[in-house]
């Protein structure tokens, strides 16, 4: 059995698969599957789903449910959804930790983030690769959500990105190069302040023997960040752009710095993900 939250809200088992019906129904399920398997009252459940729940919210909430109920029933899957009597009320969806998709993103991750932390580069790249092929899209697509809910959706899609590079660091340190600048292209694209991805393009170029790609690299980072935010390179992306202009293979070539430390946890709201930023 796995639940899906990462792309389209769905249910598999070993024969079937199911996607959820109807935004506010995959709402409420998103909502029950980002506790992981905690209890949750139905004010919480109604803060997920609206930013000012209106007068209907609760009659809605118990419509919602009963039609997820229906749902669930139909995979034979109607004892896991539990009503809650008391303290009013709430629901519990019964999970195992591996049968949620974003559970399981989440342990592979921190797994992936302490074996590149002692070196164990190439269990790091197998634990990445494994983590990455749970993704199927942005977290809870088409779902009913407030501001509140979509901001965890939004921690998860930042999570995605960060797993993105450090497959790519780990990559860089089993000796990979220029097959690595697609993907830290396709990362940049969907998000162009990152350091940690400029600091690896500029790192896939050098080390793949073209240092002028290493410098155009630094040229369009300096741009990106200037011209969209008005902020200068941290420290560490100078330095390597010094290592860059020294030709230092060795300091290049090093364990890249942690531009984007996962131990950090996630930039305050509205500011650019990573760290080492100095506004001019």
């Amino acid at each position: 059995m796995l639940f899906r939250l990462l792309g389209s809200v769905r249910i598999e088992n070993a024969r079937t698969s199911m996607s959820v019906k109807s935004a506010p129904v995959r709402g409420v399920f998103a909502a029950l599957l980002l506790e992981e398997g905690r209890s949750v009252p139905v004010e919480r459940l109604m803060r997920s789903l609206w930013d000012e729940s209106p007068d209907s919210a609760r009659k809605n909430l118990r419509l919602y449910m009963a039609r997820l109920r229906r749902q669930l029933t139909a995979l034979s899957l109607r004892e896991r959804l539990v009503t809650l009597r008391g303290g009013g009320g709430g629901y519990r969806l019964l999970i195992e930790p591996d049968e949620v998709d974003s559970i399981r993103f989440k342990r592979l991750a921190a797994q992936g983030f302490a074996e590149l932390r002692a070196r164990r580069t190439d269990a790091a790249e197998a634990t990445f690769k494994e983590a990455l092929g749970l993704w199927q899209g942005p977290a809870g697509q088409d779902c009913a959500a407030s501001e509140q809910m979509r901001a965890r959706f939004a921690a998860l899609d930042e999570l995605h990105l960060t797993v993105r590079e450090r497959l790519v660091e780990a990559r860089l340190g089993l000796g990979r190069t220029l097959d690595l600048v697609p993907e830290i292209h396709d990362v940049l694209a969907a998000a162009p302040f990152r350091e940690t991805s400029w600091a690896h393009l500029m790192r896939a170029h050098y080390l793949g023997g073209n240092a002028a790609g290493a410098i155009s690299a630094w040229n369009s980072a300096t741009a990106t960040l200037s011209d969209h935010l008005g902020l200068d390179p941290s420290a560490e992306l100078r330095e390597l752009h010094l290592s860059v202009l020294r030709r230092d293979d060795d300091a290049i070539r090093g364990p890249s710095s942690r531009l984007q430390d996962e131990d950090r946890g996630p930039a305050p709201a509205g500011s650019p993900a990573g760290a080492g930023w100095r506004f001019r």
